[in-house]
């Protein structure tokens, strides 16, 4: 189906693009272009074996996915909603398996993280003006399953976590200069644990503090070019995932067994390793937290809750903007995948099909079916990769 030229300027003008799902059906895989105001799919656009993690440039103006079994990326021009460009990240003789991808908020790059058969680790960095690839960058540390990124504008490092995969107690954190694409290790020493399937950190607006979640948490301080501190917080205790807001606060969602969301006010880590942070709030919540998103204008956080025993599952969408904003949970059987579209709609991923949220009402609209695979949604620029 020809994309519709109203449609395109419509989005264009608002700052807003389309909904993008990556999916596999019989084998190939697709790109779905979901136009948001009649919520149907108005393009397929051929890409890689299984596609999986998305992440848009800065600008918005060009998608680039990740083809886990193709050992490449494919690259989509998001205005004219064309595939321009396939990039190989392997080569011939060695296999490879990429598993998340990440865009710089500033550099004009594009990371890809992969590792061979072997888990020796690599980072693969794509310059997004030239879309082509530049660097490959070795962990220090061998023997790593990376598995998510993050980073912000006013930080000069890129940020990766791995599992461990030699048998050390101790996951590890890496910290990639932008400028000289090179991985420095993070929190050596220091009791670091993830389980590989939520996105563990997220950077503070003004670029200091990186936070890292976890049973213990931890902090760790960054001046421009310098890796200073990492001190325990007791404020991160048993966080899973979370995200600064721009007016710095920090939204957390817990281990499973809790029931609700930690709201911190401008936690931060100093140059003297001293910590500090305002308010504590806890948000209600539910068991078994999972993805966390924030709305376009950060006026909404959405959080999945994923299906198990009699417990409730679905999506919460919470007014994090207004005190004791609406917080509801939209009930759905099965909840994959989140992203937010502007402030007024959000889109989960469900087996088959994707179900948009009226985020307003907080209510559930007629799902879309794919006919195919759901893995991942995106609609804009993030500053996390998962």
């Amino acid at each position: 189906m020809n994309t519709n030229m109203e449609h395109r300027r419509r989005n264009l003008s608002s700052g807003n693009r389309y909904v993008f799902v990556s999916c596999q059906a019989n084998g190939y895989g697709y790109v779905a272009v979901i136009d948001p105001v009649p919520d149907k799919v108005i393009k397929w656009i051929p890409v890689g074996k299984k596609p999986g993690p998305m992440c848009m440039d800065p600008s918005e103006k060009k998608l680039y996915v990740l083809n886990t079994e193709s050992d490449s990326v494919t690259v989509i021009d998001t205005v004219n909603l064309i595939d321009i460009k396939t990039i190989k990240i392997g080569n011939s003789s060695t296999q490879v398996l990429p598993n998340t991808i990440f865009a710089s908020a500033k550099g004009n790059k594009i990371y890809v993280s992969k590792a061979d058969t072997k888990y020796r680790t690599y980072v693969t960095i794509i310059d997004s003006l030239k879309d082509e690839v530049t660097e490959a960058v070795p962990l220090p540390l061998q023997k790593n399953y990376s598995f998510a990124f993050t980073g912000n504008k006013n930080s000069n490092y890129v940020y990766l976590a791995c599992l461990s995969m030699d048998g050390s107690p101790q996951d590890r954190l890496f910290a990639i200069n932008i400028d000289q694409d090179f991985a420095y290790p993070v929190g050596v020493g220091m009791d670091i644990s993830f389980d590989g399937f939520h996105n563990p950190f997220t950077v503070h607006p003004d670029g200091h503090t990186l936070a890292t979640f976890g049973f213990y948490g931890l902090l760790t301080y960054f001046d421009g070019y310098e890796i200073g501190n990492s001190r325990v917080p007791m404020a991160l205790e048993q966080t899973v995932s979370g995200i600064y807001m721009d007016n710095k606060k920090l939204v957390c969602t817990m281990r499973d067994e809790l029931d609700y969301l930690a709201l911190i006010d401008n936690l931060s880590i100093h140059k003297d390793g001293s910590i500090s942070y305002g308010d504590f709030k806890k948000i209600p919540s539910y068991r078994w937290q999972d993805k966390i998103r924030l709305s376009r204008n950060q006026t909404y956080v959405g959080v999945t809750i994923r299906p198990f025993g009699d417990y409730k599952s679905g999506v919460q969408i919470i007014n994090i903007a207004e005190e004791n904003g609406m917080n509801k949970l939209v009930e759905l059987p099965f909840v994959g995948d989140l992203a937010f579209y502007g402030d007024t709609k959000a889109y989960v991923g469900e087996e088959s099909s994707v179900r948009p949220i009226d985020v307003t009402n907080g209510t559930a609209l007629p799902p879309i079916d794919m006919k195919a695979g759901v893995a991942n949604i995106i609609s804009g620029y993030i500053n996390q990769s998962l």
